[in-house]
């Protein structure tokens, strides 16, 4: 019976690879369709002849196409035509596939082959209640017999007359035992050679043929279940889905039916288990399959291990079920597979959670969970139980694909010599060592990487490649760990710029320099031009971005810069920015040489520290030159060779260069009193 079974579903199998691929094409497919004669039934052993009818050349032949894709096609063993003949040594149906070429194209044609273990006649069955019997001989290829013969058990028997059309069904009701024995024969085959047809053995309760799911495969999504399954490959049956938490109802049924085979479900929520069975109600006999429930599991890095956690299956009643399961035992492995490698290695008997302490973080993984479930089910025998695998979807790891989270505590300061440090803390929490931190600048609108420093070096970077003085530069850093995991950027920060938007008036920038840390408050500090000493001058909010600074206290050039502090009470500096001080020359409208002491001298005031050349000229009403001096330092005692200048009204000329070139020039007069 179980040979039967195999037959029967490789039948299905061969059905399903014979509507695909290279047996579904068709001369729209820009192929040509060649054609063979072969045997369509034979027993094991026995030759199989092909023989070409398709005039095409270079003629191959595969027996036991299995819906390999064209390119598989030169791997795949095959026999030179035109003519071939070969014996298959297993029952089953089988594909044989020709191609060659024909005009120019390619050439494809297939046919199926039937291969009998015995005389036996292809039949199914529906057992139940240990009385009824329900046997139908049905309509294949392998029943090419003329008539059949049923004996019964109870020494009955029922001739099928000939030419009765298949399939044909017979319903016998017996006293109630365990089992029966019938025996179906075949009469009029042509092919005489097979062994004849032994009694089958059925198991009255159910049959060999009830239904049962023998396997659970989920994609690699999680979101569509394969099931396979074994059952009477004439039946419909219902079948029913529902989420491990949800109620089992068998009163409400899909719409579609399925037969005995592999059918695709979806699964509504991968994250849960989802449960199938099927049924077949209000026939002679209503049959139900196991309840088998998906089995979903969660893959994560656990440090430098891999972590995998599922719902493991619970020995006993599966929860909620509508048709009784009851599981007995159930075995999980984990199979690990190495990405890009054929390497894989098998954890048997585990449960969850599962850490993969023995996987190497630099390389990506691939897992997938296979439990072995045994379970009776529906109220067949109890000590007759049903093994089912549950394959779970396939999902892989790659550590470098998971980001720590950023560091935030950052800090960019600018130096005197404006160069640019930046000081971080990693406050990341990340489990693993950290191999390097890296800085990034950005540039445009993206960062760019510009240095990196080991993990073991102190926690700064010295950006020594910009100039501080002309703009602000952003930056953001970031760490890679030992699994070669790169973190997230740390959120940007930038340089305080310090400018002049105006004469005399300071404007800076207002990017934070600091990570995670608003801006507090500005500080404007200055510097003493004698000693260098720094002292603030205002204090501002973090909304005033300018600033008008008193002058008058500079004689050449003053010197600013900004102290930020953020909300935490971290600083940075910007550049410093240097005002030039304007060059004041005055001169007095009279003064009194009278040795009074008060008075006594005309002399320039004025900043004179940014002065490269000097020149001061002064003349009497009649335009010659009383007094002359380079140095603004020197006075005039209003004396002329030697004697008292009379009291009168003078003119004077200054001429000034400075340092920068810039040329300052200024005349007026004065009165000389005594």
């Amino acid at each position: 019976m179980k040979s039967l079974l195999r037959i029967i579903v490789l039948l299905l199998v061969s059905i399903s690879a014979y509507s695909q691929g290279i047996c579904d094409m068709t001369a729209a497919n820009g192929i040509e369709v060649g054609n063979f004669d072969a045997t369509v039934v034979a027993c094991v052993g026995q030759q199989v002849d092909v023989k070409d009818l398709s005039g095409g050349t270079n003629i191959k032949y595969v027996f036991g196409y299995s819906g390999q894709a064209i390119s598989a096609l030169p791997g795949i063993p095959a026999k030179d035509g035109p003519n071939a003949d070969w014996a298959f040594a297993q029952p089953a149906n089988y594909i044989v596939l020709q191609y060659g070429k024909k005009n120019g194209k390619d050439m494809y044609a297939c046919k199926v082959v039937t291969v009998r273990a015995t005389n036996k006649p292809d039949v199914s069955y529906e057992a139940c209640n240990n009385s009824i019997l329900r046997l139908t001989i049905r309509d294949t290829p392998a029943n090419n017999y003329t008539s059949y013969r049923i004996k019964w058990s109870d020494g009955s028997i029922v001739n099928v007359p000939v030419a009765t059309v298949l399939p044909y069904t017979i319903q016998k009701s017996f006293p109630a035992a365990p089992t029966q024995n019938v025996l179906v024969e075949g009469f009029g085959s042509t092919l005489t050679s097979c062994p004849a047809a032994t009694p089958m053995t059925i198991i009255m309760d159910r049959g060999d043929m009830f239904p049962r799911i023998e396997k659970i495969d989920l994609n690699e999504a999680g979101t569509e279940a394969t099931i396979t399954l074994e059952g009477n490959p004439d039946a419909e049956y219902n079948i029913f889905s529902r989420s491990i938490d949800q109620q089992g109802n068998l009163a409400n049924p899909l719409p579609n039916k399925v037969k005995a085979g592999t059918f695709k479900m979806p699964v509504t929520d991968k994250t849960k288990s989802q449960c199938f069975l099927v049924a077949r109600l209000g026939t002679v006999c209503s049959e139900y399959s196991n309840e088998v429930c998906t089995m979903p599991f969660k893959l994560e890095a656990s440090d430098d291990d891999n972590k995998l956690t599922w719902n493991g299956f619970t020995v006993g009643r599966v929860p909620k079920t509508a048709a009784y399961t009851n599981i007995n035992q159930s075995e999980t492995k984990i199979i690990r597979s190495e990405d890009g490698t054929t390497t894989s290695t098998t954890f048997n008997n585990v449960s969850s959670p599962f850490l993969d302490d023995a996987a190497d973080c630099n390389k990506k993984y691939c897992y997938t969970l296979s439990t072995k479930v045994t379970s009776s089910y529906a109220g067949y025998t109890g000590s007759t139980y049903i093994e089912t695998a549950v394959v779970s979807q396939t999902q892989c790891i790659d550590r470098k694909t998971i980001v720590p989270d950023a560091l935030t505590e950052t800090v960019a300061s600018v130096n005197d010599n404006n160069t640019v440090k930046i000081d971080f803390r990693d406050n990341s929490n990340w489990k693993l060592d950290i191999e390097k931190y890296r800085l990034h600048q950005l540039d445009n609108s993206s960062f760019e990487k510009i240095d990196s420093i080991p993990s073991t070096a102190s926690k700064n970077f010295l950006d020594g490649s910009v100039d501080a003085s002309k703009e602000s530069y952003c930056y953001a850093i970031d760490f890679i760990d030992k699994c070669g995991s790169t973190s997230a950027l740390s959120p940007s920060f930038c340089t305080i710029f310090l400018s002049e938007a105006s004469k005399n008036e300071l404007v800076w920038t207002d990017r934070p320099p600091f990570g995670d840390t608003g801006i507090d408050t500005f500080e404007v500090e200055s510097y003493d031009e004698h000693t260098g000493a720094i002292s603030t001058v205002i204090s501002l909010a973090a909304t005033q971005l300018k600033y008008i600074p008193n002058l008058s206290k500079f004689e050449e050039e003053a010197k600013f810069r900004i102290k930020t502090t953020g909300s935490d009470g971290t600083i940075s500096y910007s550049n410093i920015y240097t005002m030039p001080v304007s060059v004041k020359l005055l001169l007095p409208d009279a003064f009194t040489p009278n040795n009074d002491g008060w008075n006594d001298n005309l002399e320039v005031k004025g900043t004179f520290r940014r002065i490269a050349n000097f020149d001061f000229q002064i003349y009497n009403r009649w335009g010659n030159p009383v007094f002359s001096s380079d140095n603004p330092l020197r006075t005039w005692d209003g004396s002329f060779q030697g004697t008292s200048a009379p009291v009168d009204t003078y003119t004077y000329k200054i001429y000034a260069k400075l340092f920068d070139g810039t040329e300052v020039n200024k005349t007026g007069r004065f009165l000389l009193i005594r």
